[in-house]
């Protein structure tokens, strides 16, 4: 899944339309150089951090954390989603939408300077515990189909230790 498909993710998960049981956790760290910590959501059972078991031991996690604890009322989120192969990140994708427009730019991984180290992660039933920590720069996309312009980035160092539900197709 490219960058706006997690947005996409992002879009349903906040509009809570997967119910699962579970506790709201945040994620923490430095922005642009500002102290920063958004809100995963756990309201009536909508969880905005979640996993799926591909099988084989193949995992796709994503977690989006809102500024505001009530996320419906802020489009500001920052966005991890990773895919796991045998317990390895193969792949991952980190967005910070910024703005109030439906498709605002985005602060993103592609084309840019990020490290994300998983330094945990373990099922139980139908929660899993994801932690670890996002380091580097973000580059700038100003629109769906721009080239992201890592001159005009933003350094971030977010650690994250949230506990992510199940989805079942």
């Amino acid at each position: 899944m490219g960058q706006w498909g997690a947005i996409t993710l992002s879009t349903i998960l906040a509009a809570g339309l997967w119910s699962v049981p579970a506790m709201a956790e945040r994620l923490e760290g430095e922005l642009d150089g500002t102290e920063r910590e958004w809100f995963v959501q756990s309201q009536q059972e909508d969880f905005s951090a979640t996993f799926t078991d591909i099988g084989g031991g193949d995992f796709r996690i994503d977690i989006v954390g809102f500024i505001d604890p009530d996320g419906r009322r802020s489009r500001d989120s920052l966005s991890i989603s990773m895919a796991l192969e045998g317990g390895e990140v193969i792949h991952y994708d980190v967005l910070n939408l910024i703005g109030t427009s439906v498709m605002p730019p985005v602060y993103t991984s592609e084309g840019a300077d990020v490290r994300l180290t998983l330094d945990t992660f373990s099922v139980e039933g139908s929660v899993a515990r994801v932690a670890g920590s996002v380091k580097g720069t973000l580059a700038l996309q100003d629109a769906l189909g721009e080239e992201p312009n890592l001159e005009e980035g933003i350094d971030i160092d977010v650690a994250f230790d949230v506990t992510a539900a199940r989805i079942e197709y």
